[in-house]
């Protein structure tokens, strides 16, 4: 368990323009001053788990080991679920018990689930509508000022909680891969539920050759395997290994969204022509 930098990292579908995210945050410094606090997004599409589950699970391994992740994401608002604090090797991420949490303290290595069953720690001692505010982010400032973590909940075993994960599909017929759209960003890149690393062991294209890729409504284009951008004309489809590790499909000064008219958890098929 690594101790706490003084870094916690927001990620919450409450926007820019409403007062919750300056109220967490306010809490938050009202607590322990010297938080540093980083937003990793307000953005995530409101009550969109699976989204923000993929959002963490790409950005948290690049904040210094002890930075405390809270994640406000709640489809029902003012349900009973649970919150927890999932304590993984390096990092601490507090939020509500649907599962969003999970991919990322799996990937991780989970070591400790605490139920945040205080109420001494809370905001008010009975919330209802806004544990963001009234539990998340009490809990993240008093840890972040080194209060005993025993402190703050009570151990519950993992079987315990909602474990979900992000599905990496990958199926294979003859002659063909097919992948799940994880996720599109704002470019219209598409990307797809494997790791390029095992992508390429099952297809290894030579760097330069032509791929048939599968979309939806009958569509069918032609991708270039490259490394970058750089190395395609302008509009040009290109099939190539992310920033994430991950298979990724997009369009140079385009959208591979709109050309292979796909939305997040679709299938497309990649021809690998064996």
């Amino acid at each position: 368990m690594k101790p706490v930098t003084g870094v916690i990292a927001l990620l919450t579908d409450v926007g820019e323009s409403e007062p919750y995210s300056a109220s967490i945050k306010g809490v938050i410094i009202g607590i322990c001053p010297k938080t540093r606090i980083v937003t990793i997004s307000n953005s995530v599409p409101s009550f969109d788990l699976e989204e923000a589950s993929y959002i963490l699970l790409e950005s948290y391994r690049f904040f210094p080991p002890g930075t405390i992740f809270v994640v406000v994401v709640v489809p029902g608002v003012g349900e009973s679920k649970k919150s927890i604090l999932v304590v993984s090797r390096n990092y601490y991420f507090i939020g509500p018990d649907n599962g969003v949490l999970l991919p990322a303290a799996n990937n991780d290595g989970i070591e400790k689930i605490l139920l945040l069953n205080k109420n001494e720690y809370y905001m008010i001692r009975k919330p209802q509508t806004f544990h963001g505010r009234d539990i998340y982010a009490p809990i993240a400032a008093r840890l972040c000022c080194r209060e005993r973590i025993e402190n703050l909940g009570t151990p519950i075993d993992e079987s315990e909680i909602t474990n979900t994960d992000i599905e990496f599909t990958h199926s294979c017929g003859e002659g063909y891969i097919e992948l799940k759209v994880l996720h599109i960003d704002k470019y219209g890149n598409v990307i797809l539920s494997e790791y390029f690393k095992d992508f390429i062991k099952d297809f290894n294209p030579e760097k330069g050759s032509r791929i048939n890729v599968h979309g939806c409504n009958n569509i069918v284009a032609t991708a270039v395997f490259e490394e970058s951008f750089c190395n395609v004309r302008e509009g040009a489809l290109i099939l190539y290994e992310n920033s994430y590790g991950l298979v990724e499909l997009a369009v140079n000064k385009g959208s591979a969204q709109q050309l292979l008219q796909v939305n997040r958890g679709d299938l497309v098929r990649i021809d690998t022509g064996s």
